[in-house]
């Protein structure tokens, strides 16, 4: 059986609807089963579980043959990287070993290091190394920017006003990946022996400037769609600033500082070239999904 921890985010429910029916079945951990069943995930089983509680994960490991680490932080409302990305992989890394669980997929970020600006990226490198020395038959995914997140962020309020924000001067290329394609990788990661004690990059085709996005945006919806660009001098204030008071946002705004800023390519070719039967989405493809009202990638 599977078990996968941050099943009800956008790549959690990907995940569930990707690997629902698999033999031996899927458990997905969340603080609210009865939410999460309702929503329609496709999971076997929903159990209660907290990562930040290490003792409450006994009980969800019992069976698990392959524990999937999807939790994340980052984003509104979110914990923070240090409480979740971090310390809720050390329980559930550790609750794992305990369990006797044959291998834990984790899902890091591509780019994950000691020294890189974002606390996101710091954590999971942390959880990288944390995974690396366990007992575990270990497996790592490293993404790039989700794909489906930054479509809606943009595309949502482009479609109701008209206007998309673009988080500094929106010329930096960016490799964004979609879901439905990370999903794919993880179910390879769960099972090929191959990807034991490896990990594994994985981005989309395209690197695309924000202004580029915007561009795909507008011609997606067939109307007209103002950019309305934030300088980085008000990012970095609004940093320091909500930093005190909403550090969720604060966060988000370090991110969008960091995409304007720093390299954010990715060359898909020898993934591509590796798993050629799984074919890499492109945004126009995501975009025709969302207003088709069939994207399950959120």
């Amino acid at each position: 059986m599977i078990l996968i921890a941050g099943g009800t985010g956008h790549l959690g429910r990907e995940l569930s609807r990707v690997l629902a029916g698999r033999a031996g079945g899927l458990r997905v951990l969340t603080r609210e089963p009865a939410k999460a069943a309702s929503a329609g995930h496709g999971a076997t089983e929903f159990v209660k579980g907290d990562v930040r509680d290490r003792s409450s994960l006994g009980p969800a490991l019992v069976g698990i043959d392959v524990v999937i680490s999807a939790i994340t932080g980052f984003g509104p409302g979110g914990q923070g990287p240090r409480a979740i990305d971090l310390e809720g992989n050390r329980n559930l890394i550790g609750a794992s070993e305990a369990a006797g669980v044959r291998r834990f997929v984790l899902l890091s970020i591509h780019g994950a290091g000691p020294d890189h600006p974002m606390e996101l990226y710091r954590a999971k490198y942390r959880a990288e190394e944390l995974v690396r020395g366990s007992r575990l038959d270990w497996a790592i995914i490293r993404p790039t920017v989700f794909m489906e997140l930054w479509a809606g962020i943009i595309g949502g309020a482009a479609r109701t006003t008209g206007t998309a924000t673009i988080f500094g001067r929106g010329k930096n290329p960016t490799n964004f990946v979609s879901v439905r394609d990370v999903a794919r990788f993880v179910e390879v990661a769960a099972s090929d022996a191959g990807l034991g004690g490896a990990a594994l990059d994985v981005g989309g085709p395209e690197n695309l400037t924000f202004i580029e996005v915007v561009d795909s945006i507008r011609a997606s919806i067939g109307l007209p769609v103002r950019a309305r660009h934030v300088p980085l001098s008000a990012m970095r204030l609004g940093a320091i600033v909500m930093r005190r008071v909403k550090p969720d946002i604060a966060r988000l705004i370090q991110a969008g500082i960091v995409m304007d800023t720093t390299d954010m390519r990715f060359d898909s070719t020898a993934l591509q070239r590796r798993y050629p039967n799984i074919r890499l989405s492109r945004l126009v493809d995501i975009l025709a999904d969302a207003r088709l009202g069939t994207n399950g990638g959120g």
